[in-house]
């Protein structure tokens, strides 16, 4: 369970892009601006400052730019196609925005993963976080499951800590010490001490034994 879930994570993290499209509504500029809605729709152009019914010019489509003339509080007087009307400032900006099919995109990764987050640190809170014991050196052999390619090692035994390093199949490595959940490990190959879940991890039962014999 543990495992899919941070795949999850780690899946959605690679396609975040954290780039957002840039909102001028604070800056008191004359020039070329464009509309950036918020939810990409059309920009109501209006006669006057008010958002009323029977004052509406036209729409102006997502991403079109216009002229500013001045400001005047939360309005922007502006010029589009050759008439000059009010526009709510705040949906205005300098850059040119991207396609709203990419801003929404975003949107709902951000979404997303924000709900995985929570589900991680809800999944963590369940775990045992009371302090290792050191145990007699044993060895375990990595085990991924069939829907993930590595196992992660974390700094702290959380799993909300940084992942230092991923561990495939069969990956060899040593436990120094345990609580319920979580096992510290050592790996030989690159000296790094780290944490894993014990479910991620299964004891080399022959090779310990060998071990205890030759004691």
């Amino acid at each position: 369970m543990f495992r899919r879930l941070i795949s999850m994570i780690l899946a959605a993290l690679f396609i975040l892009s954290l780039s957002s499209a840039a909102l001028a509504a604070n800056t008191m500029q004359q020039g070329s601006m464009y509309v950036n809605t918020e939810n990409g729709k059309a920009l109501r152009f209006r006669s006057t400052k008010a958002t009323a019914k029977d004052n509406i010019l036209a729409e102006i489509p997502y991403g079109t730019k216009v002229y500013v003339l001045d400001w005047d509080g939360t309005w922007a007087r502006i010029r589009y196609n050759s008439a000059i009307g009010y526009v709510v400032k705040k949906y205005l900006s300098i850059a040119r925005p991207e396609p709203y099919s990419v801003v929404s995109s975003r949107r709902a990764e951000e979404a997303v993963m924000k709900e995985l987050e929570k589900d991680l640190k809800a999944a963590d809170r369940k775990l045992d976080h009371s302090r290792l014991q050191k145990v007699i050196t044993y060895d375990v052999t990595v085990r991924t499951g069939v829907e993930d390619l590595t196992a992660n090692a974390y700094d702290k035994p959380s799993l909300t800590a940084v992942a230092v390093a991923g561990f495939e199949e069969g990956a060899r490595l040593e436990v120094t010490a345990v609580n319920r959940d979580w096992a510290e490990i050592f790996d030989g190959a690159t000296g790094i001490t780290a944490y894993m879940l014990l479910e991620d991890l299964e004891i080399d039962v022959i090779e310990n034994e060998l071990l205890e014999d030759d004691g």
